[in-house]
């Protein structure tokens, strides 16, 4: 993997340029369903009951209205996301369109403010999240306030029109993950936060989790999220429809921060007053995230299963990369729920996706929910007992009739293949047993004596082309991604493996399955490596979260930053003192490690920089000013070798964000 240091981002006090990246690549044309897609599709009509209308009649109830224009702006006036990009959904499936995925992606384009009970408003689909406004005494409780700021603030503003425009008093993060805090600035100010005028709730650890997982591992997950949301992917027919559980608007310009709760709830059962209204929070860590809660209001009879009941399978180790999730106790946690709120429920509004009318529906709903995760726990584990391996449990588990029919249960997110693969690494690890599975040659070397036992490259092909006509695309895929590694440079190879990823993602049930295989099939296509458009936003998106950071979580992501090798036989010490948080750090490289400690007031340095903390992190998004700020002493001031703060940061690396997945 190659790397660009973080000097050319962070310090530039000699040069200092910052990362640029490359424009989206632009795919060839797609290629036409086949003969063996078009069967597999419509054997899905007799598989589920497509007249049944239900859904859309749900998740249109209470419209009151939407964007004339279709646009979200941003600041600068520019188009950040554009809801008309799906206006291409309607009528009947094509053929390139799994048609349970059409059929969902045509609901999940519903879009605008919705009215769900007297008090509770939702504004749906102008963000991969649902943003939910519940009326207070003298304001609004926002939940989960979308990914960015711009379409937070549409939301509330269409909410300010159509209901009342009233001030938010309170906003709920119901875990940690971007789509449910980063445009909390749409809705609300970083003063109005930290002074305590508008309390922000999350549950326990959500600022730990957040940085763990969308900045210390930021640059692994914005690449293969490029893959899952179809980044490089425009929205049509042979492309992206939808992303399972909402819609995705890729190319957004617009800010995403993350911010300090001032309220954390620690354990359940614990209420809050908020405005007049009681809330009731009840914990779920480890399920769909680390640091979650769901959270019932009694004034409403309403229960909020934050992200773990939704109108897809949801998958338990997410593509994207993250902590394998905890199926057992997501199905545990639900059923604690039907327990705590159940007989005093009427209505469920989810965090994704439209809410679940009635005392009845309610019930059932999340009954089927829960056995769903309940039913992929315990039989992978049965299967597993009785000497199945993870791929022999992924073709063997099967949902009951009861818990597949239901729309809800479907596989437009997660896949119950995946799922179940997912709790065999939970429980048994990525190893399956087989001495010969253990400690497998490299990708590269591998294939190179895979095609050298079929007998060289271009006998490879000819039998993947044969396979191919058969529809074997699963098999077509295995077996070329062996060439395409022993020698990328085969374009017979790479066009033909992208044309069976292509059959595979239009067959698939699953838009993140779809949207992984056609991302793999434009890269394929391209001419070297794609730059998608997630890069650059993803880099927009860091930044500005890394200017948010907490001390210690800016020195975290620095220690996992540290390339370990360049700081062999390094031993290094600054400490650094922030006067405008009132905080003294000493930072250390010694033994290939970073370590940071505010604990060691007195210890010597090599060199002790004085510098506004707020300044220091400008420098993640604007080097020119830090570097002027250090040469003139504007703001700062030192002892020591300063030239070391230059060996320190030119330890750092971080990785070019559009590393090779599909080839080597």
């Amino acid at each position: 993997m190659k790397h660009q240091s973080i000097s050319n981002i962070l310090l530039a006090i000699l040069a200092g340029t910052a990362i640029t990246s490359a424009q989206a690549a632009s795919s060839p044309t797609s290629k036409p369903a086949t003969e063996f897609t078009r069967k597999a599709n419509d054997a899905f009509y007799s598989k589920l009951n497509f007249k049944d209308s239900a859904d859309f009649t749900d998740a249109r109830r209470g419209f009151i209205a939407t964007l004339d224009s279709g646009f979200i702006r941003n600041a600068k006036g520019q188009i950040a996301i554009n809801t008309n990009e799906y206006n291409f959904l309607k009528g009947d499936a094509p053929a390139t369109v799994n048609p349970s995925l059409w059929r969902h992606a045509k609901v999940n384009a519903i879009n605008g403010l919705f009215k769900v009970t007297d008090g509770i408003y939702q504004v749906r689909s102008f963000d991969i999240a649902v943003i939910t406004f519940v009326q207070t005494n003298n304001g609004y409780l926002v939940i989960d306030p979308c990914t960015n700021a711009d379409a937070a603030r549409a939301a509330y503003d269409l909410v300010r029109k159509h209901v009342g425009d009233k001030p938010v008093v309170a906003v709920i993060s119901t875990h940690s993950h971007g789509d449910h805090y980063g445009g909390i600035e749409g809705v609300a100010s970083v003063e109005d936060i930290k002074s305590g005028k508008v309390k922000y709730i999350t549950p326990e650890g959500f600022y730990h989790e957040a940085v763990s997982e969308n900045v210390l591992l930021g640059n692994a997950m914005m690449r293969r999220a490029g893959y899952q949301f179809g980044a490089s992917l425009t929205s049509d027919e042979t492309g992206r429809v939808d992303a399972g559980l909402g819609k995705s608007y890729i190319g957004t310009r617009s800010k995403s921060s993350l911010l300090e709760p001032n309220i954390e709830i620690r354990k359940s059962g614990e209420t809050l007053n908020i405005d007049g209204l009681d809330v009731e929070f009840l914990l779920a860590p480890n399920t769909e995230a680390p640091a979650e809660f769901y959270f019932y209001i009694s004034k409403y009879k309403a229960f909020c299963p934050a992200e773990d009941a939704n109108r897809t399978f949801h998958n338990l180790l997410t593509p994207r990369g993250a902590k394998i999730r905890d199926s057992r106790g997501w199905a545990g946690y639900l059923n604690e729920a039907i327990e705590r709120f159940g007989n005093k429920t009427d209505l469920v509004f989810l965090t994704h996706g439209w809410p679940v009318v009635g005392h009845d529906q309610s019930i059932d709903f999340l009954e089927k929910q829960r056995d769903l995760y309940k039913f992929v726990h315990d039989q992978t584990i049965h299967l597993a007992n009785k000497g199945l391996n993870m791929e022999e449990i992924a073709e063997t588990i099967q949902l009951p009739k009861e818990l597949a029919a239901e729309w809800y249960n479907r596989d437009y997110y997660a896949t119950l293949k995946h799922n179940s693969k997912a709790v065999y690494q939970y429980y048994l690890g990525w190893w399956d047993g087989n001495p010969a599975n253990y400690d497998q040659l490299p990708e590269v070397e591998a294939a190179k004596r895979y095609v050298e036992y079929f007998g060289g490259e271009k006998a490879a092909v000819a039998k993947a082309r044969a396979s191919y006509a058969k529809g074997e695309y699963r098999w077509v895929a295995e077996v070329l991604k062996h060439v395409v590694f022993a020698n990328p440079a085969n374009r017979e190879a790479r066009n033909l493996q992208a044309d069976a990823f292509e059959q595979l993602a239009y067959q698939t049930e699953s838009s993140i399955w779809r949207n992984l295989y056609l991302s793999g099939a434009v890269e394929l296509r391209a001419e070297g490596n794609v730059s998608d458009k997630s890069v650059a936003d993803g880099a927009l998106l860091l930044g500005s979260q890394i200017g948010k950071l907490t001390t210690t979580a800016l020195f975290d992501y620095l220690s996992v930053a540290l390339d370990g090798k360049k700081a062999e036989g390094k031993d290094i010490s600054i400490r650094f003192i922030f006067p405008d948080v009132k905080e003294n750090i000493l930072v250390t490289v010694k033994n290939g490690v970073l370590h940071h400690s505010v604990s060691k007031p007195d210890v010597d340095a090599e060199l002790t920089l004085t510098i506004p903390k707020k300044v220091l992190l400008a420098g993640f998004t604007n080097p020119d000013l830090l570097r002027s700020k250090i040469t003139s002493k504007d703001e700062v001031s030192y002892t020591g070798n300063i030239f070391l703060l230059k060996e320190f940061f030119g330890l750092i690396e971080i990785p070019k964000p559009n590393w090779n997945i599909v080839t080597p």
